[in-house]
C-alpha cells in the first residue's frame, strides 16, 4: 500500500529487500483498442474484440495445462519454499492455489511467531493483506452499481455527503476514475497511514474530510496509484449504503463467502491471530494499526483460507456455492482492461492491475499486491483458466515475483513468440526525448534520448535500451515493455515502463532558469533538475536562487516533501514553534512520515540553518525506512556527531553531494557540521533521486 514499499522487480533475491521498481499489479495480454494511432484512445475503457478472440484462442490451445493434482501442487510449493534463498530468510508464509471451486492447496510455511515457534496456520493465521483491500472495496462498489444505487459515470460528489472535492478541470471526477487509479488528484498518498497508538480511533469520515484532495489533471487521462482515491471510494460505499464501510463489507462479502477470519478493523480477535511482522533483519515490528482505523485502501486482515474463498468467487462468475456477491457479467467485467497507456500495455481493470507481463507466458493474468511494514502479499487470478494464487509473508523479504514466475513456468510454460524490434530513424524518435517525472513519486526521474535507432532511458534502476516494436510501443533487452501516450497535437503526454508499474510519468517542460544561476554554474544541473520537477521555484519566475546561502531547516524539509511527492499534512502540527511558518504542514507531514523528530523540547526550530549531517540523516531515514536500504560503509574524515554517522556514511557511499566534497580521498570529509547551502541541498536531493537504489 505504501508509496515507497510497493517498488519491487524480478531481480535477485538479496536479503529480502523490496529493492527495485515495480509492481503493484499483474499482467494481461488483453487489448483496449484495435488502433494504436490515436493517443487519446489509449485511455479507452473498451477492450478490442479481435484481441479477446486471440486470447481465447491461446487459452483453448493450452487448455490441457494448469494445476490440477493437489498433491503435485503441494510438492511444487514445498520445493519452492525449501530453496535456500527462500528458506534461509523466511519468517512465515501462506500459499494458496485454487481451481474452479476447489482449493487445491492452502498451506502455511515457517512461523507466525518466531519467538514462540508458532507455525503459520492457513485457516487461522491472519496477515495484513494491505492494498489487496482495494479489490474488496472495488467489489463493494460494483455491488452497489448493480443494485442501481451508484452510477460509475456520475460525478462522485453525489456519493460523498457534504464532502466536496475541488476540481480544476472541466471534466467531472467519477467512480470509474477512482476504480482505475486515474483520479487526477494532486496527491494520492497521505503522510500518515499507520500508527503504533492502538487506542487511537480515526473515523473514515473525519479522515476524508481532513484529506480532501484537489483534482489538477483531467480525470481518466493519467494513471497514478492512488491510496487516497480508494479510501474515498470506501467512504462513498459507506455513504451510499447508509452504514459503516466495515459493516457493509462484513455482511455483503465476508459472511456470504464464509470468510470468518477477515476484517477491516484490528479487533482483539484479529490481534490474537495476527502473524508477528518482522523487518528485513528479522527483528519484530511493534504492533500497529491503520489511519483511518478502517482503511478501505489497505486495512484488510485475512487468512489464506479466506482469500481462497474470495478468489474462487471472483473466478466463478461472482458465485461460490449458494453465495452470490456479483452478477456473472459484472465479475467478468472487473477482470478486463479499463485503462492503458497503450492498447497492448494495459494498466488497470476495476481494482485489479497489470504489470510485469513478461512473467506470465502469454496468459491473461490480473493481480493485486499489498505491502505494509512486515507484510507482503499478492493475489493473482487467471480468469480464463479459473485459477487463483495467493501468497502472503510476515517479513520484509519479498519473493513474490520469482514465486509466480516459477508457478507460471511450471503450469503454463508456453511463452509467446518474442516481438521483433525494429530500428527506427532518429526523426521518428526525437519527440520522445526529454525528462519525465513520475506522477506518484516525483523524484523518480527518467531521462530519455534517441541513439542508434533506439531510445536510451536512464532512471534510478540504470540505463535501458528501448527498441520500437509498434507505434508508441517499445521493448527493452529483457522483453519488458514501455509505451507513450500522445496529446491531441501529437506531443508526448506520458510515458510508462513496466519495470515501475504503479504510475505513468509525465514529460516535463524545460525548466525556467534563475537569474543568478548561469548555465556554467557548477550546481546548475542539480538546481535545474529540482526546478524541472517542481520541487523548487515556488518563489516566482524572476526570484533569485541565492545558491551560496544556508538553507533553513523548515525550507529544506519542504523541498524534501515536495521531492518525495508526499501531500502536506492536514493535521495540527505537533511542534509548538510552527505557528505562521509557511512550511508548517510540510514539516508536520515529515514528522508523520517518520523522517524527522524535532529538537527534543517540543519544537522544530524551522528558521535555524540545516546542518549537512542533519540533512544526511533525513535522507537516511527515508532510505532505511522506505527503500529498505542497508547501512553503507564509508571511511569518514573530519568530524561527525555519533547520531549522524549512519546518515553521513550513506551519503558518502552513495556520493550524494556536489563539487563541494572531494570524493577521491581515502577518508572523505563530508563537512558534517557545516551549514547546508542551498546549492548543496539541490545537489543532495538531485543525486539522491538518481541513486535511490
Amino acid at each position: 500500500m505504501n508509496a515507497w514499499r510497493t517498488f519491487r522487480v524480478k531481480t535477485a533475491l538479496t536479503l529480502g529487500l523490496v529493492t527495485a521498481a515495480s509492481a503493484i499489479g499483474g499482467g494481461s495480454p488483453h487489448l483496449l483498442s484495435a488502433s494504436t494511432a490515436s493517443a487519446e484512445s489509449s485511455a479507452s475503457a473498451k477492450p478490442a474484440a479481435p484481441f479477446e478472440a486471440a486470447a481465447a484462442g491461446v487459452s483453448a490451445k493450452l487448455a490441457d495445462s494448469g494445476p490440477r493434482n493437489p498433491g503435485e501442487v503441494e510438492r511444487f510449493l514445498d520445493e519452492f519454499m525449501a530453496r535456500p534463498d527462500i528458506a534461509n530468510h523466511l519468517a512465515g508464509a501462506v500459499a494458496v492455489v485454487t481451481s474452479g471451486e476447489d482449493v487445491l492447496v492452502k498451506k502455511g510455511y515457517g512461523y507466525a511467531d518466531l519467538q514462540r515457534k508458532l507455525p503459520v496456520d492457513p485457516d487461522r493465521t491472519v496477515f495484513r493483506v494491505a492494498s489487496i483491500s482495494k479489490v474488496v472495496t472495488a467489489t463493494a462498489v460494483l455491488q452497489l452499481a448493480e443494485q442501481g444505487k451508484l452510477d460509475l459515470d456520475k460525478d462522485v460528489s453525489a456519493y460523498l455527503g457534504e464532502v466536496r472535492i475541488p476540481n480544476r478541470t472541466d471534466v467531472p471526477l467519477t467512480m470509474r476514475d477512482l476504480l482505475t487509479n486515474s483520479t487526477g488528484f494532486e496527491y494520492g498518498d497521505t503522510s500518515e497511514q499507520t500508527t503504533p497508538d492502538l487506542q487511537r480511533d480515526v473515523s473514515l469520515v473525519s479522515f476524508v474530510r481532513e484529506h480532501v484532495p484537489t483534482v489538477i489533471r483531467e480525470p481518466g487521462k493519467f494513471y497514478r496509484y492512488d491510496n487516497l482515491g480508494f479510501t474515498i471510494m470506501g467512504y462513498a460505499v459507506e455513504q451510499t449504503a447508509g452504514r459503516p464501510f466495515e459493516e457493509y463489507v462484513q455482511d455483503h462479502l465476508f459472511k456470504p463467502l464464509g470468510m470468518t477470519n477477515s476484517s477491516f478493523r484490528l479487533t482483539p480477535t484479529m490481534v490474537s491471530q495476527l502473524a508477528v511482522p518482522y523487518n528485513v533483519t528479522g527483528d519484530p515490528i511493534p504492533l500497529y494499526t491503520t489511519v483511518p482505523s478502517v482503511l478501505p485502501a489497505g486495512g484488510m486482515l485475512s487468512t489464506g483460507a479466506d482469500m481462497a474463498m474470495f478468489m474462487m468467487a471472483h473466478l466463478n462468475g461472482g458465485k461460490l456455492g449458494n453465495a452470490k456477491i456479483l452478477g456473472e457479467a459484472t465479475a467478468e467485467d472487473m477482470h478486463k482492461p479499463k485503462l492503458a497507456i497503450h492498447p497492448e500495455l494495459p494498466n488497470m481493470a476495476y481494482g485489479f492491475e497489470y504489470a510485469n507481463r513478461q512473467l506470465y507466458n502469454g496468459r491473461n493474468v490480473v493481480e493485486k499486491s499489498g505491502d505494509e511494514d512486515g507484510y507482503h502479499s499478492n493475489m493473482w487470478l487467471l480468469p480464463d483458466e479459473k485459477v487463483g494464487v495467493f501468497l502472503s509473508v510476515n517479513k520484509d523479504f519479498d519473493f513474490r515475483a520469482p514465486f509466480f514466475e516459477a508457478f507460471m513456468d511450471r503450469y503454463y510454460p508456453e511463452e509467446p513468440s518474442p516481438r521483433q524490434p525494429r530500428t527506427s530513424d532518429r526523426q521518428s524518435l526525437v519527440k520522445f526525448e526529454g525528462v519525465y517525472s513520475d506522477l506518484r513519486n516525483r523524484m523518480w526521474t527518467t531521462r530519455i534520448r534517441a541513439e542508434d535507432g533506439a531510445l536510451i532511458a536512464n532512471d534510478p534502476l540504470g540505463e535501458h535500451k528501448l527498441r520500437e516494436i509498434g507505434p508508441l510501443l517499445f521493448q527493452d533487452e529483457q522483453g519488458v515493455q514501455a509505451a507513450f501516450a500522445l496529446n491531441a497535437d501529437g506531443t508526448v503526454r506520458a510515458f510508462y515502463y513496466d519495470l515501475k508499474s504503479d504510475s505513468w510519468s509525465q514529460k516535463m517542460p524545460e525548466p525556467l532558469s534563475y537569474p543568478d544561476i548561469p548555465p556554467d554554474h557548477p550546481y546548475a544541473p542539480y538546481i535545474s533538475h529540482l526546478r524541472q520537477l517542481g520541487v523548487i521555484g515556488q518563489e516566482g519566475e524572476t526570484a533569485s536562487f541565492q545558491s551560496d546561502q544556508p538553507i533553513a531547516r523548515g525550507e529544506f524539509i519542504a523541498w524534501f516533501i515536495r521531492w518525495a511527492g508526499i501531500a502536506p499534512s492536514g493535521q495540527q502540527p505537533v511542534f509548538t514553534d510552527l505557528s505562521g511558518n509557511p512550511y508548517g504542514q510540510e514539516i508536520q507531514a515529515a514528522y508523520e512520515f517518520g523522517i524527522i523528530e524535532g529538537t527534543g523540547n517540543g519544537t522544530f526550530d524551522p528558521e535555524r540553518p540545516m546542518s549537512r549531517e542533519e540533512a544526511a540523516m533525513v535522507v537516511w531515514n527515508m532510505a532505511s525506512a522506505y527503500l529498505h536500504a542497508a547501512p553503507q560503509e564509508a571511511v569518514l574524515g573530519g568530524s561527525t556527531d555519533y547520531w549522524a554517522m549512519e546518515g553521513v556514511r550513506y551519503a558518502v557511499a552513495k556520493r550524494l553531494y556536489g563539487p563541494e566534497i572531494d570524493g577521491t580521498q581515502d577518508a572523505v570529509d563530508y563537512q558534517s557540521k557545516a551549514p547546508l547551502l542551498r546549492q548543496e541541498a539541490a545537489a543532495l536531493l538531485s543525486t539522491f533521486a538518481d541513486n535511490l537504489y
